[in-house]
């Protein structure tokens, strides 16, 4: 499966090759895996733009795709755009002790 590359990728640093991939995808094929996965690579490669993108276009955003992109803010210190996202989430769902870990 492809999202296997998307996190090879993420995993070796190439976070742009991730998202490349990942764009490839025929979009019945981009789960919560493959999409965990991306948002992974462009937190670790400072993607900021691709991430928001990315993440704009996900419908159904769960709990673990949340949390991953409150890390890709995080690492890029923007704080309050994180904090806003927990609390967007936590107006619907109960805390998640993950999210601020």
């Amino acid at each position: 499966k492809k999202f296997v590359l998307v996190n090879a990728f993420a995993m070796n640093g190439m976070g742009t090759q991730a998202v490349e991939l990942y764009r490839e995808m025929p979009n019945n094929l981009r789960d919560y895996i493959s999409q965990i996965c991306v948002l992974n690579a462009c937190s670790h490669a400072g993607l900021l733009h691709e991430a928001r993108t990315i993440f704009n276009e996900i419908s159904l955003k769960t709990e673990s795709i949340i949390t991953t992109m409150v890390d890709c803010l995080s690492r890029l210190f923007m704080f309050d755009e994180a904090q806003k996202l927990i609390e967007d989430y936590e107006k619907t769902n109960a805390p998640s002790i993950v999210m601020y870990s």
